[in-house]
């Protein structure tokens, strides 16, 4: 997981015409983010002016952009360019992203988002003849067959306005691993969120309710890592925070397998609203 703290973005023309993203980013300063967005449209200006490039010369370009991001040859990594909210710990950041809305980033609670998880012919036929079984009884009977299997195995399932959140603990997880691979698998989770935490080498969730679904439209996004002190935004924020009130983003429905205790779980229940029965999913 990579969050650096400080950050900046634009948008240039290259000598092609076309329009360049731009970025510079720090562990240390701003000025050093601005100095590294300077020497990235120079970088690539410099190659953009070449002919008849070698594959040599386009490895050695893209080393060079990756170095700029501090980022090492093997390494398979997405940088996560948003306002750092709380620092946690050191494995656990909550940043505000894109939509403005908070959100965790945790290299050590593993979520799964699932907006659909679908009922075997079988089950459907029991339905007709029998008790119905729900999608959310389905994937609950799952998550405790998991966990049957697996002792190390915790989870806990919470509904969302679309669907459901996992959250699960044990041992050899990690977003990129072929296990987390085959838990998503079975879990039916959303392949694009999936995508996510393998590029970005973490799990995220939501912990704040979407601005449309409050009636708060409009993030002004940041174009760097200091435009979320400025006057427009902190004025977004405070409308946004008072239009939360009363939502909730997810509900606890229940737990299975090892049980799962810790004061960051504590945190994102108290900041989704997960233990209050009546609240509007948002």
């Amino acid at each position: 997981m990579k969050i650096p703290p400080y950050w900046v973005t634009d948008r240039r023309r290259g000598s092609d015409g076309s329009l360049w993203k731009l970025r510079g980013i720090s562990y240390c300063s701003m000025s050093e983010a601005r100095e590294r967005l300077e020497e990235r449209f120079r970088i690539r200006s410099e190659f953009a002016a070449r002919r008849g490039v070698s594959e040599e010369a386009v490895a050695e370009h893209c080393a060079r952009l990756r170095a700029l991001d501090e980022l090492k040859s093997e390494e398979y990594s997405t940088l996560l360019l948003e306002p750092v909210v709380e620092q946690v710990d050191a494995e656990n950041i909550i940043t505000r992203n894109r939509y403005g809305v908070q959100v965790l980033n945790s290299t050590t609670l593993c979520f799964v988002d699932v907006d659909d998880f679908p009922l075997s012919l079988g089950d459907r036929l029991k339905g007709i003849f029998g008790r119905k079984t729900t999608p959310e009884e389905k994937l609950l009977q799952t998550l405790r067959d998991m966990c049957v299997a697996d002792e190390s195995l915790g989870a806990r399932l919470y509904r969302t306005h679309n669907g459901w959140r996992v959250m699960l603990t044990g041992r050899e997880l990690a977003p990129d691993s072929e296990r987390m691979h085959r838990i998503c698998r079975l879990l039916h989770a959303d392949p694009l969120y999936e995508s996510l935490c393998t590029r970005q080498q973490c799990w995220r969730a939501r912990l704040t309710p979407k601005p449309y679904r409050v009636g708060v439209p409009g993030y002004p996004r940041p174009v760097d890592s200091e435009s979320v002190s400025s006057p427009q935004a902190q004025d977004w924020i405070q409308r946004y925070e008072s239009a939360c009130l009363g939502k909730s983003v997810c509900r606890l429905v229940d737990v299975a397998g090892r049980k799962m205790q810790s004061d960051l779980i504590e945190q994102h229940d108290s900041m989704t609203g997960a233990k209050v029965p009546d609240a509007e999913l948002a």
